[in-house]
């Protein structure tokens, strides 16, 4: 059975997050304002990820540099290979 966690944190701590607990294999549903993406991680490299995007809309790979787009973040949903799901949503500093 799937583990599912729900936690709130600053915009910061979700970008400190991505960077060390992210891993390749890993999906991820990222929220960015009204932009939502799904997909695969390919590679995580402090925090700049390339994904492996499954929408229907929008296919392929893209980078997205989170620290960047930090003041975007709304949500982050990463499912690990072993089953664990973790829901982080943003709130204010």
């Amino acid at each position: 059975m799937k583990e599912n966690k729900q936690i709130c944190a600053t915009c910061d701590e979700i970008c400190h997050y991505i960077e060390e607990e992210v891993k390749p294999g890993d999906t991820v549903r990222l929220s960015l304002g009204r932009c939502y993406i799904p997909g695969k991680v390919v590679t995580n490299n402090e925090g700049i990820m390339q994904i492996e995007i499954e929408s229907e809309m929008i296919k392929g790979l893209s980078t997205i540099d989170v620290g960047k787009m930090k003041d975007f973040l709304v949500e982050l949903e990463h499912e690990c290979p072993d089953g664990m799901c973790c829901t982080i949503e943003a709130k204010d500093d």
